[in-house]
């Protein structure tokens, strides 16, 4: 027993070493090299108006260019569109903007100016194209409209050609006056232009097992 304990006390202490050695490589291939509190930003485009604008709680620039970023609050502007996003943390892998990674309380707020509809949109994990103006994961879902709130599993959303699709498991509560209709579907697509929602049987598989791996992926989920 005592030869057995001396072994497993040995691997513990190997095992600890090796963690240790491995949590110091990563510290030393990434350092910091910037951060700054309670930052704003924006970006312009040729004829000086705003594309979009960045605030946050604190900003990690780091000298691989990793950028990690607390509180992020992410505006964009597009033609009588405004959107809002925000959540508790973001990572700019490449510190260009060109995809986010948000995590925890996922907040999408679009609101149209031309006739005033707004679309709330929430999830715990996205990675949100900025290039694309496209939001996926492959998390559980809410959608919020003026009449109807739907849930659902996976989501691909075109905000740039206004389609919202809900890969599988979705499930859509309209309200028509004092009544309520709840609408089930494997799949359901909205198109924020004409305001239409299309209900599929058939779960959009491929697309959530592609999203599903690059979340996981990113995001480090079992």
């Amino acid at each position: 027993m005592k030869k057995f304990n001396l072994i497993y006390c040995f691997f513990c202490l190997l095992l600890t070493t090796n963690l240790y050695v491995l949590a110091s490589d990563v510290t030393e291939q990434r350092k910091l090299k910037n951060k700054i509190h309670n930052f704003s930003s924006k970006n312009i485009d040729t004829d000086m108006s705003t594309k979009w604008s960045l605030a946050g709680l604190y900003l990690e620039k780091y000298d691989d260019n990793y950028t990690f970023i607390k509180n992020p609050k992410l505006k964009m502007f597009n033609t009588n569109l405004i959107t809002n996003i925000s959540s508790e943390t973001a990572i700019d892998p490449t510190g260009e903007m060109s995809e986010i990674y948000l995590k925890s309380n996922v907040s999408v707020n679009r609101k149209n100016s031309s006739n005033g509809n707004v679309i709330k949109l929430y999830t715990s994990y996205a990675i949100f194209y900025l290039s694309k103006d496209l939001i996926e994961t492959d998390q559980d879902v809410t959608i919020i409209t003026s009449d109807s709130t739907t849930t659902g599993n996976g989501l691909s959303a075109d905000l740039d050609i206004g389609l919202i699709t809900i890969l599988s498991d979705a499930e859509r509560t309209v309200r028509e006056g004092d009544q309520l209709q709840k609408i089930k579907g494997n799949q359901m697509i909205y198109n924020t232009k004409t305001d239409e929602w299309i209900v599929k049987n058939k779960p959009a598989s491929n697309l959530k097992k592609s999203i599903k791996n690059k979340v996981t992926t990113t995001f480090n989920l079992n």
